[in-house]
């Protein structure tokens, strides 16, 4: 946990500093985080997203869900996500915000490798919360996908064949359930895991056919 406070920021890493904040040797230090971040020289290093998510995983594991919160900013949070998401070849995109009739919204990523597209909120939560949280996520993330269909097959972006598009939510806690009112919510943990099992073809992935969307709000 100091480790992450320390580099916040893209802050170089001291083990002299962290040896102080936690009262042991540097040596210690090296000892701990060494095998943990793979790198055999850490005084000086910058940690990368995944260096960073790793020492989080392992906070997670010893019950520092909410200092973990606190010490990752959201931006590393989805920086992270887009970073698995092309590791496995998903074209990405950040930030989409859609219109439909009523009002605007926001899908944190976007990510396509035909023909599945994976509609990604990512909960930055301190801790799990109830499960009436993740079903008003749910549902918000189920209405930003339609309006996110819609939206492309205004644009003749919804070929014959169609697309097939996943609504996710993504947390730092893992989830009392995988499935959440039509909704899949993943650990950032188990995300990896996750893409690299990922098909349109996998009957218990509630995917949306964006061509039935299409048909029913033209008619």
């Amino acid at each position: 946990m100091e480790t992450l406070k320390h580099t916040k920021g893209d802050e170089l890493l001291s083990t002299s500093e962290i040896a102080d904040r936690v009262k042991t040797t540097s040596e210690q230090v090296v000892l701990v985080l060494g095998p943990l971040l793979e790198l055999e020289d850490l005084t000086g290093a910058r940690l990368s997203n995944s260096a960073r998510f790793k020492l989080a995983f392992e906070a997670v594991r010893q019950g520092g869900l909410q200092q973990v919160a606190r010490a990752l900013t959201w931006q590393e949070f989805e920086a992270f996500t887009e970073e698995c998401l092309q590791t496995v070849g998903f074209d990405t995109q950040k930030g989409l915000i859609v219109k439909d009739d009523s009002r605007r919204w926001q899908i944190d990523i976007i990510a396509k490798k035909s023909p599945m597209i994976l509609a990604i909120d990512c909960k930055h939560w301190e801790s799990p919360g109830y499960e009436s949280r993740l079903s008003n996520a749910a549902e918000h993330q189920k209405l930003a996908v339609q309006a996110l269909i819609r939206q492309r097959a205004a644009r003749g972006e919804v070929g014959r064949d169609g697309l097939l598009v996943l609504p996710m939510i993504l947390t730092l806690f893992e989830p009392r359930s995988r499935m959440v009112d039509g909704v899949v919510a993943v650990s950032i943990e188990q995300f990896a895991d996750f893409l690299e099992g990922a098909s349109p073809f996998s009957p218990e992935l509630p995917f949306i056919p964006a061509q039935s969307v299409a048909k029913s709000s033209i008619s």
